[in-house]
């Protein structure tokens, strides 16, 4: 039997509460490229190889995705963003709060080995800024444990 090529993730999409809020903090606050926007109802940036974030206003997801909402608790979701050294963690999460996230953990060095920060967007959404020694990532994107 023939196996499946695995479906690569090439979109992540966040529903905002402002959309313009939302791409003041991820352009301008922490770098990334703007793709295209419609004001007010969405934007995308680029967030990786061939992957984008896209940065929808949550009023109007019902209408592809059904109820969707913000509660009291944190969406539960998490992005990461993975980097070479626990100095490059410090710079991000302190970009982070510059640009307008909630500290929920300051630089850690973790007991795996590494140093991960956490920050919640002003949405909510949770942002991990990793330095893992055991992970390391090819030219061609391939994430290898080492």
């Amino acid at each position: 039997m023939p196996t499946q090529p695995v479906p690569p993730v090439t979109a992540i999409t966040l529903g905002v509460r402002d959309v313009t809020v939302a791409r003041q903090f991820y352009v301008d606050g922490l770098g990334f490229r703007e793709i295209s926007s419609v004001p007010g109802e969405i934007t995308f940036v680029q967030a990786g190889h061939g992957l984008m974030l896209a940065l929808w206003n949550a009023a109007s997801m019902p209408s592809e995705y059904g109820d969707v909402g913000h509660g009291e608790l944190a969406p539960p979701i998490s992005l990461g963003h993975n980097v070479s050294d626990a100095d490059t963690v410090r710079q991000m999460y302190e970009a982070a709060l510059a640009a307008g996230a909630t500290s929920i953990n300051p630089p850690t060095q973790q007991s795996w080995g590494g140093t991960s920060a956490c920050v919640a967007d002003p949405d909510g959404f949770r942002w991990d800024f990793v330095h893992n020694p055991g992970f390391s990532v090819d030219s061609d994107g391939t994430v290898l444990s080492v």
